[in-house]
């Protein structure tokens, strides 16, 4: 059973998520919280699998606020659910560790998805986050968008989305760890963002 607390204020929100996972058997809200007074205390009390809040649903929320939930809670993991907000505000969340960010106009089907991706350590964005971090072409136009890798970067990319690690990778390929993380520093620079979603530039280059 996916347990669930909820962080929001917005009683149409609240309302909403619990609508949508009415139906489904292996998930349930078991507590909400308004504040991060309310969410330490509830989380405390119901220890849940998934932590779904809206990092703006209180004034003076910050980033430090999510890494004290991640790490307060070890046995949670966060879910962000929020309305649409620029790439340098999703992307400090993402630099504090978020791994699972949905947008609140996301579809039913996604917000299930996530949730059950969040509860399993997966990682995952709605279509619409996907798109204002890395833009809509490279979605719809998957074969044409993504700056020229060279071989062995790609290669590197398909071994990260495996989740192999920098002492792996080194000895998989035969390099030093340093090299490794030079390669990793060029795909960066080429490609404009971190390995948050590594899954799913590697599946678009898989297309090329």
């Amino acid at each position: 059973m996916i347990d669930i607390l909820l962080v929001d204020n917005q009683i149409l929100t609240q309302e909403g998520i619990k609508a949508t996972i009415s139906g489904i058997i292996d998930m349930r809200i078991v507590g909400m919280a308004r504040s991060v007074f309310e969410l330490e205390q509830v989380a405390g009390k119901f220890n849940p699998t998934v932590i779904i809040i809206d990092p703006n649903y209180h004034n003076n929320f910050s980033t430090n606020d999510i890494k004290k939930i991640s790490s307060g809670f070890s046995s949670s993991r966060v879910l962000v659910l929020t309305n649409r907000h620029p790439r340098n505000e999703i992307q400090q969340l993402l630099n504090s560790g978020i791994k699972n960010y949905v947008f609140k106009e996301c579809s039913r089907e996604e917000l299930i998805q996530a949730i059950y991706a969040t509860a399993g350590g997966k990682q995952f964005y709605c279509r619409h986050t996907f798109e204002t971090l890395f833009g809509n072409k490279l979605i719809q136009e998957k074969t044409t968008d993504i700056p020229a890798l060279s071989p062995r970067e790609t290669e590197l990319v398909h071994l990260i989305a495996d989740g192999l690690t920098n002492n792996e990778i080194a000895a998989r390929l035969f390099l030093s760890v340093h090299t490794v993380k030079t390669h990793r520093k060029n795909i960066i620079k080429k490609l404009g963002f971190t390995f948050k979603n590594i899954a799913d530039i590697a599946a678009v280059l898989q297309t090329k």
